[in-house]
């Protein structure tokens, strides 16, 4: 083959075994040189693509991790500072290399969280091992099983450090609140709605006998 023929990103993915858009990354990052034609296609040389597979394959081996935080309101700041502390002195114990962290004051039922959906879409680019969580919901109240299927797709094991579910009783309820202040406005108008939701609120808030 000649050594600088040009190769189309179609053709440089399946030699590479990854999707387009790392590619697309590596070249804006500067990992990865690419002649950028008239249309806006990238062509690569030939020779560019077999140091690619070294640089792909050296990244493949490192034990590369993310971690992700999440509370659910900037209330909890210092208990969202703790989780992050225990969550790198965790990794660095198990000889990962941390190459992000990720968080979120948010509701682990808010499925549009800007840390949570970096982290997928670095899962998705980059070779990385493992993403951290202390407990399961604080990744997701509900669909972490989905959540763990996608990041295995990308080659990326979802570690949690702490099987037992978190005790997080106001964080629970605030998460019943939101769900309820959203169908009641929808049901009954914001003003009837907010009555109904304060009204439920309390009776959650009661103290147990």
């Amino acid at each position: 083959m000649i050594p600088d023929k040009f190769l189309r990103m179609k053709e440089v993915s399946t030699l590479l075994g990854v999707t387009p858009q790392p590619l697309r990354n590596w070249s804006k990052e500067g990992y990865g040189q690419a002649v950028i034609g008239k249309g806006g296609q990238r062509r690569f040389r030939l020779s560019e693509i077999r140091r690619l597979m070294n640089f792909a394959t050296h990244q493949s081996n490192e034990n590369t991790c993310l971690i992700y935080c999440r509370v659910s309101t900037a209330i909890q700041r210092a208990k969202l500072d703790r989780q992050r502390d225990r969550l790198e002195t965790y990794a660095v114990a198990n000889g990962d290399i941390i190459e992000q962290i990720y968080e979120d004051i948010a509701s682990g039922m808010n499925f549009k969280r800007k840390g949570l959906l970096r982290l997928l879409q670095h899962c998705q680019t980059h070779a990385i091992k493992a993403g951290i969580i202390e407990f399961k919901d604080r990744l997701a109240r509900f669909g972490v099983e989905l959540i763990r299927a996608l990041l295995h797709s990308f080659g990326t094991e979802l570690v949690v450090v702490n099987q037992v579910e978190s005790d997080y009783k106001q964080e629970i309820i605030d998460d019943m609140i939101a769900i309820i202040v959203h169908f009641s406005s929808r049901l009954y108008g914001k003003r009837r709605g907010k009555k109904k939701s304060t009204r439920i609120k309390q009776i959650l808030q009661q103290p147990e006998n």
